[in-house]
């Protein structure tokens, strides 16, 4: 009987927060002349995650539901509800600890721990309530962990109503979140996933390892709509993977090309994942300036995926994709024109019109669907379709909101307890005199808090936590968060709790550390390119346009070096010794010195280089020679 009850919720629920969602972001009252505090708009948000959040997860996977998650769910709407009815009294007495207001607050913090729990499992619970203990208790322990004393009410009353706390992580999954699930929602269920996959079948399908590199276009571009890489394995793998092992690549490189193209969705401009919002909302500059300056680091993340798979296909000799399993180009685009007109209206109202991000989604959303109709496939069931859309939308938003709560949580004890200011001051003085180790620290934080945990609630950890030591170091604000931005999103594929490299293995039938290791190799760009844009800042646009492109050509050039190095492969098989030259000639380049001395640098790897590119040019001439005499006849 429960079961069948929370079905029905969850059927009516999840359709109605999707539309209160949107709603809210368009800001429907102020139509009615009905002015309110963006905190009560949160509120509101804030009780439908909990509410959503207890009606789609019992107390444990695979149980039934019972009338203590009916008691729980309805406390969870109380609990958002009392912020949106009473925030105007609250913000007139903000530093005024209430009774009330610490009772919902407590109401609040414990619900979204155990919603926490249920949902995303007890890694994250554990990391949030180690931050509230050590809020509370800090005052005991000794050296940089020491922090000032809180009375419970004070403490609760800061992370529940003060805007820089819970509210302020929560109002980046109410308006960009939103907006940017149900856009990406209303392509994915109207065939736009599939419309990627034929495009990038197009473009690669042809080439050596074609399979692969379909894979790494398709999952890169799912990935800017999705923002989430284990949604992303899961929607696309679910294609590539079978395609990538009937080429005949094996497993476990199926399963890692997966993991790292998807990862690297949330860092390839122009639409980059929600951690990106938070940095141009951080640094106050606009999000079109943080998508510029992460523009050359997600080129040479891809390129270095794309060397590796060619190698890999290379040395295995791998067959091409059958002409037959390749979409013809009339017959793509017949199929996918509709996804143009909305990646359009949303990159002009982005970059070129300046509206905010979350109206530039929905108003590409609402573009997309007129495209979509149009499409007579999509017609027959275009409404259900749609609701259909709403429900996956909500249900996505609660997932999301319920990580951006625990991370405000999270934020609102490092800011109250100074922990931030501590750990930054403990940072600098251990890289005292030492960039390079203070940048190491900075980068093994990174990927220790990301380990398991969403990105942009790593992101948003590590911002607070480490970024400010690299700041005060000298290095630029704009490279010290996109700094720890890159480690937090690849630590969804470091192993050892690489989560998208698990997501994608049953998928591949491998080994997931197996799998980890290979996507380790394959995105090493990511783990390379932060350190030099942190030396080299023309590498995220910072400096005149003749060095920005210099160093992007030598950059480039090194890291195909590296890549081949790794690969262990271009024409033939590259000896042990000559890997090693090509990994410290390409470290030469790399290394932020003289411009002349990277030149240098570039003519000795040429030099490594040239045996196998006389062999390439002249399987280049030959192939020409072939195809020609083959037009002829």
């Amino acid at each position: 009987m429960w079961n069948k009850l929370f079905e029905k919720m969850r059927w009516i629920a999840f359709p109605i927060i999707a539309v209160i969602g949107l709603l809210i972001i368009i800001d429907v009252p102020s139509y009615f002349r009905i002015s309110m505090y963006t905190e009560q708009y949160l509120g509101i948000y804030l009780s439908m995650v909990l509410f959503g959040t207890y009606i789609a997860n019992p107390y444990k996977k695979g149980a039934d539901f019972n009338a203590l998650d009916l008691i729980l769910a309805l406390s969870a709407l109380s609990s958002g509800l009392y912020i949106a009815f009473a925030y105007p009294s609250i913000a007139v007495n903000m530093g005024v600890v209430t009774t009330a207001r610490t009772i919902f607050g407590v109401m609040a913090i414990l619900l979204i721990l155990e919603g926490l729990r249920r949902s995303m499992g007890i890694s994250l619970t554990m990391v949030c309530l180690v931050f509230l203990l050590y809020t509370k208790f800090g005052e005991f322990l000794p050296g940089i962990l020491h922090c000032r004393s809180f009375t419970l009410p004070k403490m609760v009353s800061y992370i529940y109503v003060d805007p820089n706390s819970l509210m302020y992580m929560l109002s980046f999954g109410a308006t960009v979140g939103v907006a940017f699930i149900f856009f990406g929602q209303i392509l994915l269920h109207y065939g736009g996933g599939k419309s990627f996959i034929d495009f990038a079948l197009l473009f690669c399908g042809k080439a050596q390892g074609g399979s692969a590199k379909t894979a790494v276009v398709a999952s890169s571009l799912v990935g800017t709509i999705t923002g989430a890489p284990m949604s992303n394995v899961l929607l696309t793998g679910s294609v590539t993977i079978p395609m990538m092992k009937e080429a005949g690549y094996p497993p476990h490189m199926a399963g890692a090309v997966e993991a790292v193209a998807s990862s690297g969705g949330q860092i390839m401009p122009p639409v980059m994942g929600i951690a990106a919002f938070i940095i141009a909302e951080t640094l106050g500059v606009p999000y079109s300036e943080v998508a510029l300056a992460a523009l050359i680091p997600a080129i040479l993340f891809y390129l270095a995926t794309f060397v590796q798979v060619h190698m890999e296909a290379g040395k295995m000799n791998l067959k091409m994709i059958p002409p037959e399993q390749l979409p013809k180009a009339g017959e793509a685009w017949r199929r996918g024109w509709f996804i143009i007109p909305p990646i359009a209206v949303l990159l002009i109202c982005m970059f070129n019109l300046g509206f905010p991000a979350a109206i530039s989604a929905i108003l590409a959303g609402a573009v997309a669907l007129p495209c979509l109709a149009l499409k007579e496939e999509n017609r027959t069931h275009f409404l259900k379709q749609f609701v259909d859309a709403l429900r996956e939308c909500g249900e996505l938003i609660i997932g999301i909101g319920i990580v951006m709560a625990m991370a405000g949580i999270v934020v609102g004890c490092i800011n109250a307890s100074g922990l931030a200011f501590n750990l930054s001051l403990a940072l600098t003085r251990l890289g005292q005199g030492n960039v390079l180790l203070l940048l190491v620290c900075a980068a093994v934080a990174s990927l220790i808090l990301g380990m398991g945990m969403p990105s942009v609630a790593a992101y948003s950890l590590v911002a607070i936590l480490v970024a400010p030591s690299l700041i005060e170091f000298g290095i630029p604000a704009m490279s010290a968060h996109l700094f720890v931005f890159y480690f937090s999103v690849i630590s969804n594929i470091t192993p050892p709790v690489a989560v998208s490299c698990f997501a994608a293995a049953p998928l591949a039938e491998a080994n997931p550390t197996k799998v980890g290791i290979t996507a380790f190799r394959l995105a090493i760009a990511a783990y390379i390119v932060p350190f030099v844009f942190c030396f080299e800042p023309t590498l995220i646009m910072m400096g005149s346009p003749g060095m920005v492109f210099i160093n992007f050509l030598l950059c480039s050039y090194a890291i195909f070096a590296v890549c081949i190095a790794l690969s262990g492969y271009w024409q033939n098989k590259v000896s042990m010794l000559r890997r090693i030259l090509l990994c410290l000639v390409s470290t030469v380049i790399l290394w932020p010195t003289q411009l002349l001395v990277n030149l240098v640098g570039t003519v000795l790897l040429t030099i490594l280089l040239l045996p196998d590119a006389r062999l390439s040019f002249s399987k280049m001439q030959e192939r020409h020679k072939a195809k020609t005499g083959a037009n002829l006849a």
